[in-house]
């Protein structure tokens, strides 16, 4: 009997801030991804509502009818973009529980099999190459991406993305005989994302 896999629109109910970072996700996990060839919205057009979305949260701070009026409007496209994303996923009848999670979008599991927070990622550098370091991490079970980001010495940190996978990841451009410290955390689970790791540091050759 085929497994039915139902793709989760709980991400309706996320706080706008939340919303964001979702958004986000879907739109690296979807990049490049050759399980869903045929979105019905296209990833421009969800760069485009992210865009105007993150317009309007900057300018609903200042307060105002129009600036909350204009938010949830913004707000609502976004949420029924995703909603027609994962409507096509859905119908696509994948059985794998991974092929859907790399989608960026959750599974509806059954209570037997509650999500759980995601563990800490676990941290490696390599500064063989000059000007860059290499970030290494080791996989996390159910993650569906990793977020990282780096400092020198009391800066703030640096966001440098959200990545798909655990390859690839390198920090470029980097200083040689500095010292940079470098932080990831894994993005999914019942929390949305797991502890930041502790800070690694390495000097840029």
């Amino acid at each position: 009997m085929k497994k039915y896999i139902k793709v989760a629109l709980s991400f309706a109910t996320l706080n706008n801030d939340q919303l964001n970072s979702f958004l986000i996700l879907v739109l690296v996990c979807l990049k490049n991804n050759t399980l869903f060839p045929n979105l019905p919205v296209t990833l421009a057009d969800l760069t485009a509502l992210l865009a105007k979305f993150q317009q309007a949260q900057a300018a609903s701070a200042t307060g105002g009818q129009m600036a909350t009026a204009a938010l949830k409007e913004a707000r609502d496209a976004v949420i029924g973009a995703l909603r027609q994303v994962a409507g096509y996923i859905q119908s696509l009848g994948l059985t794998n529980e991974s092929d859907v999670l790399s989608s960026g979008f959750d599974i509806v599991l059954p209570n037997k099999y509650p999500q759980t927070p995601l563990t800490t990622p676990v941290v490696a550098l390599d500064n063989s190459v000059s000007g860059q370091l290499q970030v290494g991490l080791q996989a996390v079970a159910n993650a569906k991406a990793y977020q990282v980001q780096y400092s020198t010495g009391t800066g703030a940190w640096v966001d440098l993305g959200i990545f798909p996978n655990t390859r690839n990841i390198v920090i470029t451009n980097l200083t040689p005989g500095t010292v940079y410290s470098v932080r990831v955390r894994a993005v999914g689970g019942s929390t949305q994302y797991s502890a930041w790791s502790a800070a690694i540091s390495l000097m840029a050759t």
